[in-house]
């Protein structure tokens, strides 16, 4: 077993000369939300090649990777490597850099040991979308579920510049975190939340998730923390979550929906203790909170079986804009509601009713951005 060290975030990096910028480790990319073991047979077969659209947001000199264990089985990583994406299509635009794990590339993974970071390696990052590439030598390894889905083929594929085959539905690896060192001091935004956060219905690797989005309207660099399925009411370990991450400065949160749907939120006395207390905690440190209300639901069955759903989501919307005590609110509400029944989405925005199409992520990235952009 390889003898690792436990990620450890925004080292300061001392500058060579006066005159150059601190470098630090910062996080470019967090995969939230790891749900169940994958199998190798659905993706062509141990040491086949998984090619995955990875959005970073920042730039910087170096990279480093880190890994999460199984709960109760071992991991056997045999390869893994960076290239910048040509296109969402499965493309590279330049050979793989390979990363390495005290030197060598393969990696034994013991159950719940801590995370693994890998060797840093020598890679002149620039923001933007990238294809981290995974090949497995174990027959399980960690998925979650994603907006985009994967590449692959079987065998060591690594330096072909396309992979054609497209799996939808799955982020499979135990991959977590991409940190770059860098010298960028723009400051970070953070968007924490559910699928409608994490994108679900928008494009597969179109990059149309609002916060994808979000960061090229403010050209600020924005990390996704959205979640599939995700509740507030679970929300308690996102502080530190998000204080794991150097040069926050502004998180955005949206959750709830599921609360209700789930009925593990019946009140808005229920949301408003978690809420409040969730957004004290996120200000340590100085951290900004802009909150967002709960977009429209109705037409989706799930919501539609109890009329008080949309009661209580109102109820909640109407604290969220008066009460919340958060530094600012980003009315995803009004922005994507129908004036003629404010219950629903806009036709034009909606995908099933509860998650937005493509422009109705647009549209949340075009109101979020508001809250960090010069007033015209």
């Amino acid at each position: 077993m390889l003898g690792l060290a436990v990620s450890c975030h925004a080292e300061p990096i001392a500058p060579t000369a006066t005159t150059q910028p601190v470098e630090q480790w910062k996080t470019a990319f967090y995969k939230r939300g790891f749900v169940g073991n994958y199998q190798a047979g659905w993706a062509d077969g141990l040491n086949s090649t998984l090619r995955l659209r990875v959005p970073l947001a920042l730039g910087g000199s170096k990279v480093r990777i880190t890994l999460a264990p199984m709960r109760e089985e071992e991991t056997i990583l045999s390869k893994l490597s960076l290239a910048p994406a040509k296109d969402g299509e499965g493309t590279i635009a330049s050979t793989p850099v390979a990363l390495s794990f005290a030197g060598k590339p393969e990696l034994k993974i013991a159950p719940n040991q801590a995370d693994v970071v890998s060797d840093a390696a020598d890679i002149s990052i620039k923001p933007g979308a990238w294809y981290l590439q995974e090949s497995y030598a174990s027959e399980k390894y960690l998925y979650a579920y994603s907006v985009d889905g994967f590449f692959n083929e079987a065998g060591d594929r690594h330096d072909a510049p396309k992979l054609a085959e497209f799996k939808n539905g799955a982020w499979p690896g135990n991959v977590t975190r991409i940190e770059v060192l860098t010298s960028d001091t723009r400051p970070i935004i953070l968007c924490y939340g559910d699928s409608i956060t994490h994108g679900y219905n928008s494009t597969p690797n179109g990059g149309k998730a609002y916060p994808e989005v979000l960061g090229r309207l403010t050209k600020l660099p924005t990390l996704n923390f959205g979640v599939n399925g995700d509740v507030i009411t679970y929300s308690g370990g996102a502080p530190g979550l998000v204080e794991s991450c150097q040069g926050v400065q502004s998180v955005i949160v949206l959750m709830g929906i599921n609360d209700i749907i789930s009925g593990m939120i019946k009140s808005p006395q229920e949301y408003s203790n978690i809420a409040a207390n969730l957004i004290a905690n996120l200000k340590h440190g100085g951290r900004k909170v802009y909150f967002g209300t709960l977009p429209p639901a109705t037409g989706f069955a799930a919501f539609d079986k109890d009329p008080n759903m949309e009661i209580l989501r109102q109820a909640i919307n109407a604290w969220i804009r008066k009460e919340s005590g958060a530094d600012a609110v980003i009315d995803f509400d009004a922005a994507l509601a129908d004036p003629e029944n404010p219950a629903r989405m806009k036709t034009e925005y909606q995908s099933d009713w509860l998650h937005p199409n493509d422009a109705g992520y647009e549209k949340m990235a075009e109101v979020a951005a508001k809250e960090f952009l010069p007033a015209p």
